[in-house]
């Protein structure tokens, strides 16, 4: 059955630290303050802390303090707590979600419980963070204040923001077929160690293509901030194939294209797309206008869908 929307402002509220841009795939420990509404929460009530289907995020445990996603919860009452890290149990697209079942005795309004994932108190180095980037990451609470397994969501719930990290790899594209004289594009970017585009690099890049590519400039600079540095109204005049090395201000090969195959009636042209992708409008991540938007300037495709 769908989440109730029974009274969901005396439901409690939710605060999170760190709640900044948060570095994909880095090892952090996320404190969760949960703090009871007017209902409290019965004996037997429970919580979910739910993160969206499609995600990464953990692994979470309880079981060894000192392993990676050690997981603590504490209730300033004292109400013992029943832990479980539960993958589908959930409605979707919240289907994975930290249960934390109130025994023994119940919260009234203002008592808390305290979420610790990545608790680092036992040697654990903390809780993997998602390794792709995601401008609101949630984590979605859920409450069953009066036992009945029918749970309102909190009005606001907490949430980072998932930035890329440092570039490890660079990467540019080229068309594979083209016509001969028709515009194409050279497109460049720089990776993050989980293949994010990274926006943390500024450099001037000299490129030496292996012929003679008309308007692509000697030397390009890649802007602090920007994901990507896209040259546009390049054209070959001859038939032929062509490749363009990237290289740093030193010389030293940062990375080097695709080979492009210029003809001059080609029975066939080449687009590249994504005919499979979702956003969080359904069991995906981030919105359906970034989706497209990675797409077209950030992966440099032809069509996606």
């Amino acid at each position: 059955m769908p989440y109730s929307e029974y009274r969901p402002e005396l439901m409690g509220s939710a605060t999170l630290d760190p709640s900044g841009p948060i570095e994909a795939g880095s090892w952090q420990t996320f404190e969760l303050v949960y703090t009871a509404g007017k209902f409290g929460i019965d004996d037997t009530g429970s919580l979910k802390i739910a993160m969206r289907f499609a995600t990464d995020f953990g692994p979470v445990q309880f079981d060894d303090p000192a392993a990676p996603g050690y997981t603590t919860a504490i209730a300033s009452n004292g109400a013992v707590l029943d832990l479980r890290w539960e993958f589908k149990r959930n409605i979707r697209p919240w289907s994975r979600a930290l249960y934390i079942g109130i025994q023994k005795h119940f919260l009234a309004e203002g008592d808390t419980i305290t979420i610790r994932f990545g608790d680092k108190s036992g040697g654990s180095k903390g809780v993997r963070v998602q390794t792709y980037c995601e401008r609101i990451f949630q984590f979605r609470v859920f409450v069953d204040a009066i036992a009945t397994y029918d749970y309102v969501a909190l009005p606001e719930s907490p949430h980072i923001d998932i930035v890329p990290g440092s570039p490890v790899t660079w990467r540019a594209v080229l068309p594979t077929l083209k016509r001969t004289g028709d515009p194409f594009r050279l497109s460049i970017k720089a990776e993050d160690a989980w293949g994010n585009p990274s926006n943390q690099v500024s450099q001037t890049l000299q490129l030496v293509p292996s012929g003679p590519v008309q308007g692509l400039p000697a030397q390009a600079q890649f802007e602090a901030g920007a994901f990507a540095l896209v040259l546009e109204d390049l054209r070959l005049e001859t038939p032929g194939e062509v490749m363009v090395q990237v290289l740093d201000g030193s010389g030293g090969e940062l990375c080097r294209t695709n080979t492009l195959c210029v003809q001059d009636d080609p029975q066939w042209l080449h687009f590249w797309g994504d005919l499979h992708g979702q956003s969080n409008e359904t069991l995906g991540t981030n919105t359906a206008e970034e989706y497209f938007l990675f797409g077209r300037d950030r992966a440099f495709l032809d069509a996606c869908s």
